[in-house]
């Protein structure tokens, strides 16, 4: 059935759980105080972009581009390191930004700051599947029942956001 609709259980959960995320966080901005409105409102964009990236497939679209301009020069071969500073970068930059947003920024609530960090991991796990390093992929793409480990991520982290907009 899922065919049909040009999808699969992944990506289903993926915008399932991404659009609850996106509503979850659009409903806390409107039930916030003053200093925790802009967080929740740039939550809901996040996840709401989240939402549009797993519908369009866009970091698959990048992947591949890349991989045919590796492979044109001649240096697909030896992309292994390239994928590995990269990912290291990515980590190193998304912990960065969740110690300054966490621990120096301090939003009113920490609820916010909850949402904050797991939106910034997703953010996170995106840019990795971007790179797609294969020992990573290996383990993201394992399946748990119908679902891949990567949808099974989101979810938990979409539902960790829900939980912290539903304290606002």
């Amino acid at each position: 059935m899922l065919e049909r609709f040009n999808t699969n259980p992944t990506q289903l959960t993926g915008l399932l759980s991404f659009a609850v995320s996106t509503i979850a966080c659009f409903i806390a901005s409107r039930r916030s105080e003053t200093g925790d409105v802009r967080a929740w409102r740039s939550l809901t964009l996040i996840n709401g972009l989240f939402f549009f990236e797993i519908l369009i497939g866009l970091r698959f679209y990048i992947h591949d581009r890349v991989n045919f301009i590796l492979i044109a020069k001649g240096w697909y071969l030896q992309r292994s390191w390239i994928q590995e500073s990269i990912d290291i970068s990515l980590a190193a930059i998304a912990l960065v930004f969740v110690v300054l947003f966490m621990f120096l920024r301090r939003p009113a609530g920490n609820e916010a700051r909850i949402a904050t960090g797991l939106t910034i991991a997703l953010v996170a796990l995106f840019a990795v599947e971007t790179v797609s390093l294969h020992a990573i992929d290996s383990v993201l793409y394992q399946p748990i029942g119908p679902v891949l480990l990567v949808g099974w991520i989101w979810a938990v982290g979409s539902f960790g956001i829900c939980l912290s907009a539903a304290q606002r």
